[in-house]
């Protein structure tokens, strides 16, 4: 990291507000206080309403971030380019995360501009998840965890029964 001029990170927010994600203005208030948050003035800020996706994007003196939100999933993907190594963009993240209310968060963070690492290729992926989310996890899990052990206990008894047939003799 510290040959690294810069820090990109990659952010996926699931099942967000859908008030929020519908609403550009409150998209653009969610930015402007993430950077605000973090000390970073914004020198430029945009914003395109396409059919299905909200655009923004917000300049500030060591970093810029893009926002790509959708509506209709309750997902907004985040890309904020850090080049001010000082910057934090894990408080721009947590800002992003509160004010869009989102219940899951995956993040990868990539280090650019590291000329003597290889690493700096190979992106780091956190993921956090609610409770809710766990819960969910959890449940599916021993739904296929169930179908698997019905499955091998059909086979066990297959074999078994197998065994206990008895041989034919000549």
């Amino acid at each position: 990291m510290s040959n690294a001029i810069g820090t990109h990170l990659l952010i996926d927010l699931y099942t967000c507000l859908e008030d929020v994600v519908n609403s550009p203005l409150i998209i653009q208030e969610s930015v402007t206080n993430a950077l605000e948050a973090a000390q970073q003035p914004i020198d430029e800020i945009s914003c395109q309403v396409l059919d299905d996706e909200v655009v923004l994007f917000a300049v500030s003196p060591h970093c810029h971030i893009a926002v790509h939100a959708y509506p209709d999933m309750g997902y907004v993907a985040v890309d904020i380019y850090t080049f001010d190594l000082p910057l934090q963009a894990t408080l721009i993240m947590r800002v992003l995360k509160q004010s869009f209310g989102a219940e899951r968060v995956k993040a990868t963070s990539i280090n650019r501009g590291d000329f003597g690492s290889i690493r700096d290729m190979k992106p780091r992926k956190k993921t956090s998840l609610s409770a809710m989310a766990r819960v969910t996890r959890t449940r599916m899990s021993l739904k296929q965890t169930g179908s698997k052990l019905k499955n091998t206990g059909k086979k066990v008894f297959n074999v078994i029964a197998k065994k206990r047939d008895p041989q034919p003799r000549d």
